[in-house]
This record gives structure tokens, C-alpha cells and sequence, in this order.
């Protein structure tokens, strides 16, 4: 990893998840912010440009994954991790800085997607 830190921004409303992949991603030098509502993670991607976003699909307030576009467009510098507990959600993408993870996650699975992405 460089000097400068790379920042997350995780939007689940899972807040036991949340948190748990906070402190594993915190203890490994990433700067971690948790919103639990779609329309608050997207405020947060304007305000914070982040390196990378991870996404949940459903939450109380709308479907994550239908605001792709909008974030590439709002921060076209983040990359994109997309999670779900549906492993039939998951499809291709045109967008070759999404990655895709099934619920229950594996947490060395995001930290391979961070470290080989880097």
C-alpha cells in the first residue's frame, strides 16, 4: 500500500457486518466510513470521492445496485465492490472496476480484491 491511505466507503445496512469489516479493514491501514441507507452513501460518495465503494443491493431506502452508473458518474475514480445474499443477482458488468462477492462475504476475499486492484 502507498503513504497515501486508501479510503472505503461501506453501504450495507447489515451493522454488525459493517462494523466487523470495519475494524478487519481499519487494522490493515484503510481509512473506513459505514453509511446504512442508500441516499446517505451516495451523499458520502459525492462528499468523499472514494477509492473504493462497497455495495449492498438491498437496503431499506432503494437497490444499491441500481446506482452503479450514478457513482461512476459522481466519482468515476471509485472502484466498485458489489455484494449480495443472492448469488443469482449476481451478473456481468460493463464497468471493468466492479468486482462482485456473495453474502456470507469472506473477508480475505475483499482483501484480495483490494490488494490485487491496487
Amino acid at each position: 500500500m502507498s503513504s497515501k491511505k486508501i479510503n472505503i466507503l461501506i453501504i450495507d445496512d447489515e451493522k454488525d457486518l459493517c462494523l466487523l469489516l470495519s475494524n478487519i479493514l481499519t487494522s490493515r491501514g484503510y481509512d473506513v466510513v459505514m453509511k446504512h441507507l442508500l441516499e446517505e452513501g451516495l451523499q458520502e460518495v459525492t462528499d468523499m470521492r472514494p477509492n473504493w465503494v462497497i455495495l449492498d443491493n438491498n437496503l431499506p431506502d432503494g437497490l444499491g445496485w441500481t446506482k452503479v452508473a450514478w457513482i461512476r458518474e459522481n466519482s468515476p475514480e471509485s472502484r466498485i465492490i458489489k455484494v449480495s445474499a443472492d448469488p443469482e443477482s449476481i451478473h456481468d458488468t460493463d464497468y471493468k472496476t466492479v468486482f462482485y462477492l456473495v453474502k456470507p462475504l469472506k473477508f480475505n476475499s475483499i482483501l484480495d480484491i483490494l490488494q490485487q486492484s491496487a
